[in-house]
């Protein structure tokens, strides 16, 4: 498996020549195109109890299965981010949010055929209705507090400095 999509793909999306890759971007010997990987971004909120507590999620699937995450996933092209929140929160927890806002944003990277790089969008929000249930690609939710936060099994390396500016405020 190569470490980057600029390694991974080898033929032009447009038409079929060969890609040159090794320049900042892929370039179609044949046609010209430019094969342009941009990270990809996600969003994701901390929700947020009456007791001021946080929930994190336990990953059900690779990467990290086991480890626990913040809800949330990649956004569908052209996206809004609040409406990828709402879709996420909704398909992984069962629940409809309200009082969200923009917490942060936070680079990281993902791999799965190849590695991704990530701009992850972090709100904060509420759960408006629903009853939380983990469905998708989640085993479990809990609650947390700073004391209590799993530090040694955070699923990504963005989360713990999300975290650590969350317990800041």
């Amino acid at each position: 498996m190569s470490s980057k999509a600029s390694n991974y793909f080898k033929f032009c999306p447009v038409c079929g020549g060969k890609l040159k890759v090794n320049q900042a971007h892929p370039t179609c010997i044949k046609c010209g195109f430019i094969f342009y990987q941009n990270s990809k971004p996600t969003s994701s909120a901390f929700l947020i109890n009456a007791q001021g507590e946080l929930m994190l999620v336990k990953r059900r699937v690779a990467p990290f299965r086991g480890y626990w995450d913040v809800p949330g996933g990649f956004l569908e092209e052209g996206e809004d981010p609040i409406v990828g929140l709402k879709r996420e929160l909704y398909e992984e927890l069962g629940v409809r949010l309200k009082n969200i806002a923009l917490h942060g944003l936070y680079p990281d990277w993902y791999v799965d055929q190849y590695k991704l790089y990530t701009i992850n969008i972090i709100y904060t929000a509420q759960i408006a209705s629903g009853t939380l249930k983990p469905q998708d690609d989640i085993s479990e939710y809990q609650w947390f507090t700073k004391k209590t936060i799993p530090w040694s099994r955070l699923a990504f390396s963005w989360i713990r400095p999300c975290l650590k500016d969350f317990f800041k405020n």
